[in-house]
């Protein structure tokens, strides 16, 4: 009797113990990325949301396009379409609550040739911060030296076959930023 007892007492006692967790070989894990989002370098990091809103990405010559593209491969389906013929397609963007821009690419036989952007800024204030982002982004993105010539900003990519010219247009008191990147086989 004394033994049916013992048994007893273990058999209620086996299911009641396997039947616990033991917490430090059963947790619920919970798996994360360790890489956090915060150490992932956005590639237009730094810059103004009116550079972004232009520049869109770091890829291509200009907002993702690169040269040689067709011209169905240029399209912007987020941006308003204010002229479109043979040679050339117009876009207009809007870069802030007064400023905007247009952007123009050219092709030549249905092929991007190049690419001219109108910023119209509020004041010479962001006229000039824009630009210096955009000289910034482009001497980096390019690696090349940015040359002054006749009222002009020039960078030229030899390697990559395109440049880029910067200019301020208008009189004195209002003056427009125009960019213009060419391939350098179209010249």
């Amino acid at each position: 009797m004394k033994h049916i007892f013992r048994i007893l007492a273990i058999a209620l006692f086996l299911p009641i113990f396997f039947s616990c967790d033991d917490f430090s070989e059963n947790t619920n894990v919970v798996l994360t990325d360790t890489l956090a989002l915060d150490s992932i370098i956005e590639p237009l990091a730094g810059y103004s949301s009116k550079f972004k809103t232009l520049i869109v990405t770091d890829t291509g010559v200009f907002r993702g396009r690169k040269f040689g593209a067709s011209k169905a491969l240029t399209l912007e389906p987020g941006l308003e379409k204010i002229e479109e013929d043979a040679t050339n397609t117009t876009y207009n963007i809007n870069l802030g609550a007064t400023e905007y821009g247009d952007i123009m690419y050219t092709f030549n036989k249905d092929v991007f040739t190049s690419v001219e952007v109108f910023v119209y800024p509020k004041d010479d204030s962001s006229l000039q911060a824009l630009k210096t982002e955009l000289v910034d982004f482009y001497s980096k993105k390019i690696g090349a030296s940015v040359l002054k010539k006749k009222g002009k900003t020039v960078l030229l990519n030899p390697e990559e076959n395109y440049g880029i010219e910067w200019s301020e247009e208008g009189n004195r008191k209002i003056k427009d930023l125009r960019m213009y990147i060419f391939s350098l086989s179209a010249l």
